[in-house]
């Protein structure tokens, strides 16, 4: 077992004092310049078609309006979908005709029917009619009524199960072969895998390659945000992590726009995964992540990256710079050092630092909390009428100001601050609510039900900033990989708590509530992040916190990636 040195552990604590004056070229790490908005830009177009890549399914398996089948009455290539004997033809339930029954045809019949052509017995159907706006899997191969609803269902189920899968690679693949060769590959897999989707002949294929789909694009937005994060540094990680999910919104408004244009899920797939193929440029455009070149001892192609990033951000580059930052890199292998030469396995690290796997423990709790509570409230919420391509955009939108809330908490307050209240709150709002009598507020039980869908969402944008700054260069895909899989298991279990309601109303929100509530306080075991470098080896990861705060805020102007 490798302990921290008490030299290592200084090493971890002293400020790199004079790094940001002596090399000019570091400078555009600190600011938000050209260099920085376009690489943001490029990188937030993957993420983009993460949320298409990730909800396509909502729009593909769903529900679409149909009805019986008349063959007495009509014929399937000669109907229209709302004949005037419609209300005749079937047996109402809740007021809605059913889908699945019809009442038997008079043996006078002819094939002009009227109300009177219909007895009072009633059979089951044996083909439909289908809304002629919409096609989705569900007409492609009848799956109709109660005996085949369990297919549309199972469609989601399987694409966070491939997700699930996928992360477990994911986090693998970028620690060690880099975050832009794995953003590359993943885009341009989940890109070839849902063209080939689109063309499925049946079912079970269609079944087959949307886990295919789950798990090339599963680690594509935790790739393009971590090279994101990587990029910035200190307040802009923030910023980052704000754009990177405002981004992510913004794939689904446009995955909903796409929807409502197009009503079929064959083009649908084709317009959503087509651009991924333009994945195979992003090596081209992007450069690798400057804190994973540094960590694997490159720093011949660091030194590259950062004369393009100065000449785009119009800095003056010397060879009098240069030569200094190569010193720079000497120091910053030394303290590096602890990060190459440790050749154990990465669980084995983990398992070493009771700090690490504690906090690993912690996060897991909290990713899978969010999740849970994040699409368990949007699955119980009151389902509003309306066009549901709007009903989805609109759902996206709101997303929007939870993100930028977190963007201004979590540099003001801190992380740690802003993900505990935002778990606790959240949970608060949903255990309020069934304490509020029936008819003592009207809008009481909505308002509380939005304000904890509302905190879940920002505690759902700080977790990913907060993991992210939580652990070592060479270990962050693989842990945040760990969190974000075992995330995936509460949006596994969500679409079941409607389940819950049916044995007691109020269990569901009494479970999100209790869950908010203890990952809010479980998470202030974790140690404020806010104004602090990434750690880069498992010993600076450790000793987060533990710095003095009069040579923290020192440091804190003089960062360096």
């Amino acid at each position: 077992m490798r302990l921290c040195s008490r030299k290592d552990e200084a090493d971890s604590l002293q400020p790199r004092n004079g790094v940001a004056k002596s090399l000019p070229v570091s400078n555009s790490l600190e600011k938000i310049g050209p260099y920085q908005i376009i690489m943001f830009l490029i990188i937030s177009m993957p993420l983009s078609l993460a949320a298409g890549f990730t909800l396509s399914y909502v729009f593909t398996a769903g529900e679409i309006k149909y009805r019986c089948l008349v063959p007495e009455c009509e014929h399937p290539e000669n109907t229209t979908f709302d004949p005037l004997w419609i209300n005749a033809s079937a047996p109402k339930m809740d007021g809605t005709i059913s889908s699945c029954k019809r009442y038997v045809v008079r043996d006078d019949h002819s094939d002009t029917c009227s109300i009177e052509s219909f007895t009072n017995w009633t059979r089951d159907c044996d083909s439909w009619i289908y809304d002629p706006d919409e096609c989705t899997i569900l007409n492609e191969w009848n799956l109709t009524c109660e005996e085949n609803r369990w297919k549309l269902t199972l469609v989601g189920t399987i694409q966070n199960i491939g997700q699930f899968f996928g992360l477990i690679f994911a986090g693998y693949v970028s620690d060690r072969y880099g975050r832009r060769t794995f953003l590359t590959l993943a885009t341009s897999l989940a890109g070839v895998s849902g063209l080939i989707h689109s063309f499925s002949v049946n079912y079970w294929m269609f079944l087959a390659f949307e886990f295919f789909d789950a798990t090339a694009a599963s680690g594509i937005y935790s790739a393009g945000f971590i090279l994101g994060m990587e990029l910035a540094v200190g307040k802009n990680r923030v910023f980052g992590s704000t754009v990177a999910c405002c981004m992510f919104a913004f794939g689904e408004i446009l995955l909903g726009l796409i929807a409502s244009q197009l009503r079929s899920w064959r083009i649908l797939l084709r317009v959503v995964y087509g651009p991924g193929l333009l994945a195979v440029f992003l090596p081209l455009i992007v450069p690798e992540s400057i804190k994973w070149l540094l960590s694997k001892g490159k720093d011949d192609e660091v030194e590259k990256i950062y004369r393009t990033m100065a000449r785009l951000n119009r800095l003056q580059v010397t060879d009098e710079a240069i030569d200094m930052f190569k010193k720079i890199n000497v120091e910053t292998e030394t303290k590096s050092e602890l990060v190459i030469s440790d050749n154990r396995k990465p669980i084995v690290q983990v398992l070493h630092s009771s700090v690490i796997l504690i906090r690993l423990l912690i996060c897991s709790f909290c990713w899978l909390t969010n999740t849970f509570v994040y699409y368990g409230l949007s699955l119980n919420s009151v389902a509003f009428a309306g066009d549901k391509y709007a009903n989805f955009m609109l759902v996206a939108v709101v997303e929007v100001p939870a993100y930028f809330l977190t963007w201004l908490l979590t540099d003001h307050i801190g992380r740690k601050t802003t993900l505990s209240g935002a778990f606790i709150l959240s949970g608060a709002f949903c255990l309020a609510t069934e304490f509020i009598p029936a008819g003592a507020w009207s809008y009481g039980p909505l308002l509380l039900y939005m304000g904890g869908k509302l905190c879940i969402t920002i505690a759902f944008a700080t977790v990913y900033i907060y993991t992210t700054e939580l652990f070592p260069t060479t270990l962050r895909h693989r842990l945040l990989g760990i969190c974000s899989m075992t995330g995936r298991i509460g949006s596994i279990l969500s679409p079941q708590t409607p389940l819950l309601a049916q044995i007691m109303p109020s269990l569901p929100l009494i479970l999100f509530g209790s869950m908010g509530v203890a990952a809010g306080v479980l998470s202030l075991i974790f140690p404020e992040t806010l104004g602090t470098k990434l750690p880069d080896t498992v010993c600076e990861a450790e000793n987060i916190g533990k710095m003095p705060v009069k040579q923290k805020t020192r440091n804190s102007t003089q960062r360096v990636v």
